[in-house]
């Protein structure tokens, strides 16, 4: 068995060549599906020939299907390939019943993950409710060339991008010094306390939020600005100033979301070996030090895996917050982003196409931005999400 696993040229070569007609059958199922819907969408008409459209993307289908049994067939029953086919029936087998609670997640994702993503060819067609997705007319990319020709697009994209990393830059490393300045406490009934009344503002939504903004700070009836009127000083216009609007998106984006953000470090650091503290107090470390050469890169990987996730959510601002925070006199300069330009055309105005193709030009950013932050920060860290 030995000797069978270590000959590159017989049985190791075969299994790279059923590795390959299993990957070439997966894209040739997908190829088929896609080539599909491209057809469907191309014809985009309701009497379309099965036999003329269709028959292409069928015959795709049955070869890769054929293909993937073929395969599936030779890697379990080929000789050369029995060491690695037992060893992963024996897995398969030894854990089978933790593989079938995996089953049913696997079929909800499919059901309410994957089968959605049909919708996506709304982007490229000029939907009509009457015809339906599958018979509306095929229009191409002319969904995004209108966006992008609009004159609100530029701004709408640049206020997306700078919410996104501004907020990124000012947020993200609140959780993780909250974290560490928690772990210093000795009291743990204290900690404790701290924690709670910091995990609090997480559980109230952003509509609740506005109310209590809108009572502390509205021009007419606020608390502050009562105050401040009854003691001879000007009104604080918080909520309509487009000047203020994004130091009220992060300081509330704060307030609300960085207790709730130190659950992951606070876990990471409770991981960590406490020899090692009592190692750097005999060598004289003080508490700093060994917060800056053991906490943090302690807890490295959780801070690098979370920076990678947020960098990839950049072109995803905080719809809810911006939603709910948006006025009269900023919904059309500075808080108008992509998610609530795309929920204005989508729910405002019935422009389901335009709102998808936009929907899905953004996610496509966010993929990218996801791939490169994960690229850069393996690079000059070693960590990585994958």
């Amino acid at each position: 068995m030995q000797k069978t696993l270590n000959d590159p040229k017989g049985s190791r070569s075969m299994l790279y060549t059923v590795r390959a007609a299993l990957i070439a059958s997966l894209l040739m199922l997908a190829g088929a599906g896609i080539w599909y819907v491209a057809v469907t969408g191309i014809i985009g008409r309701k009497k379309w020939d099965f036999d003329l459209y269709g028959r292409q993307p069928m015959i795709l289908a049955i070869a890769g299907a054929v293909l993937l049994v073929v395969s599936l067939l030779l890697y379990f029953l080929l000789p050369s390939l029995k060491p690695w086919s037992k060893r992963m029936a024996r897995d398969l087998w030894k854990d089978r019943y933790r593989y079938s609670l995996i089953i049913p997640g696997l079929i909800v994702v499919f059901v309410f993950s994957y089968m959605p993503m049909y919708g996506i060819v709304l982007g490229f067609k000029d939907y009509k409710i009457k015809s339906g997705i599958l018979f509306s007319e095929w229009v191409g990319a002319y969904h995004f060339e209108r966006f992008f020709r609009s004159p609100v697009a530029g701004q709408t994209i640049w206020n997306t991008f700078f919410i996104g990393i501004t907020q990124l830059l000012i947020t993200f490393p609140v959780p993780i010094i909250l974290a560490l300045l928690m772990n210093e406490l000795r009291s743990t009934g204290y900690r404790r306390t701290i924690q709670t009344i910091i995990y609090l503002p997480h559980f109230i939504s952003w509509v609740i939020m506005y109310s209590l903004l809108f009572s502390l700070f509205s021009i007419t009836n606020g608390l502050v600005n009562k105050l401040l009127m009854s003691l001879g000083y000007s009104s604080f216009n918080l909520l309509s100033d487009p000047n203020k609007f994004y130091g009220m998106l992060y300081m509330t984006s704060i307030w609300k979301e960085a207790g709730w953000g130190t659950i992951i470090y606070m876990a990471a650091i409770a991981g960590v070996d406490q020899e090692m503290y009592e190692a750097a107090y005999l060598d004289g470390a003080n508490r700093w030090q060994q917060c800056i050469h053991i906490t943090l890169p302690s807890i490295a990987f959780s801070i690098t895996t979370m920076l990678i996730l947020n960098v990839g959510s950049v072109m995803g601002a905080n719809f809810d917050q911006i939603m709910n925070l948006r006025t009269a006199a900023t919904q059309t300069t500075v808080a108008q982003v992509i998610d609530t330009y795309v929920y204005d055309m989508g729910v405002g105005k019935g422009q389901y196409d335009l709102s998808t193709a936009i929907g899905l030009f953004q996610q496509i950013v966010n993929c990218l931005l996801l791939f490169v932050s994960n690229y850069v920060v393996k690079r000059m860290s070693g960590e990585g999400f994958f």
